[in-house]
């Protein structure tokens, strides 16, 4: 049996003006009876990123007989031309946190301002792919970081 918990300092409700100066946190933990895994990233520019996060985008893959848990957060102080997207991802006893740029445009389309391939080149091949799969299928308008 696993216990995934999130919590998070600083969350900001998309649909209110956003209020800064909080410090922006956010702690993952998964443990089960063999393992415990921690992480914790505790944003050193918060004063202008408080956190969106919502427990529904969390989404799982399995690989092999394990399952790969994948943490989404986005920032509500993003600006209208450049993006932010973050991922915590938990997978056989090892953790990843990944911030992805992206850079918009008038017409509120996004597109990646980075090449992940080599961003991510620590992540398990098979786990990459998903994840990038989804990133460029799910993020492609600046409403899609809300």
């Amino acid at each position: 049996m696993n216990r995934l918990t999130v919590n998070v300092n600083a969350l900001c409700n998309p649909n209110e003006p956003p209020f800064d100066g909080h410090k922006t946190m956010i702690d993952v933990s998964l443990k089960n009876k063999k393992h415990s895994l921690n992480v914790q990233f505790d944003d050193p520019d918060y004063q202008m990123e408080m956190i969106a996060f919502s427990e529904k985008n969390i989404w799982f893959y399995n690989l092999k007989k394990t399952q790969v848990v994948f943490i989404p957060f986005t920032y509500c102080s993003n600006s209208d031309s450049e993006k932010k997207l973050s991922y915590i991802i938990l997978y056989n006893d090892k953790k990843y946190l990944y911030h992805i740029p992206f850079k918009c445009t008038e017409d509120d389309d996004c597109v990646l301002n980075e090449d992940l391939n080599k961003s991510m080149s620590d992540l398990n091949p098979k786990i990459k792919t998903e994840l990038i799969k989804k990133i460029q299928s799910h993020y492609k308008k600046g409403s899609d970081f809300n």
